[in-house]
């Protein structure tokens, strides 16, 4: 009995000692503006913004107002891909002009930006890149027809694609094939000579064969 209550008196300490343990302190959380200081990686990738906060580019070289609704449409759906890019010393858009315009036309009062800490001469060569750079890379028409003919003629239309644009790659695709076909043949020319038997035909095909030609033994 003593050594019972030994070993529970033992427990008993052991679980007071634990339970006065300090707790672990908590993490930063990212939306800390302290968090992370020295750790880029910590850095915060967008913040909701008020729009009036915002201002375009005056000069911007692009214009916006075709894609507005589909872009729209696109916030409506999958919500903001991509924040707006804005300069942090007077909130001037680098990239983005369409996602704000479309944000107005859907009534919204606050949009993701990420601020840079760009000079004016910086963040308009860099909206200029932002928009010139993506016009270099190239479509696998194959493979993006493969894509669109998955889709419905709404969603192809959502992702940018309009009934004519489809009806382009379809046609291309198709004479792609017709290319491919025709490289695939080519035109043959030969002389059919008529033997007066099988031994005749026997020695003409060893006789033309023997000189390189192509020959094939016909019997009609």
């Amino acid at each position: 009995m003593g050594q019972g209550k030994g070993r529970l008196a033992s427990t008993s300490q052991t679980s007071s000692k634990r339970a006065k343990r300090a707790p672990a302190p908590e993490a930063p959380q990212p939306s800390d503006p302290s968090a992370g200081a020295s750790a880029p990686t910590r850095e915060v990738a967008a913040e909701w913004v008020p729009i009036g906060d915002l201002k375009p580019w005056a000069r911007n070289p692009r214009k916006n107002e075709k894609a507005i609704a589909k872009v729209a449409e696109s916030i409506k759906r999958f919500g903001f891909g991509n924040p707006i890019l804005a300069r942090r010393a007077d909130g001037e858009i680098i990239a983005g002009h369409t996602r704000l315009q479309a944000a107005q036309k859907l009534g919204l009062d606050r949009v993701p930006v990420r601020y840079l800490d760009l000079d004016p001469a910086d963040a308009h060569l860099l909206a200029l890149a932002d928009n010139k750079l993506g016009e270099i890379a190239e479509w696998d028409e194959a493979e993006l027809a493969s894509l669109l003919s998955e889709l419905s003629a709404e969603d192809a239309d959502l992702a940018g694609f309009d009934a004519k644009e489809l009806e382009r790659l379809a046609s291309g695709i198709i004479a792609d094939a017709d290319a491919d076909a025709s490289e695939a043949y080519s035109e043959q020319y030969g002389v059919i000579v008529i033997c007066a038997d099988a031994k005749d035909q026997e020695r003409a095909y060893e006789h033309l064969s023997g000189q390189g030609y192509n020959c094939k033994v016909v019997v009609t």
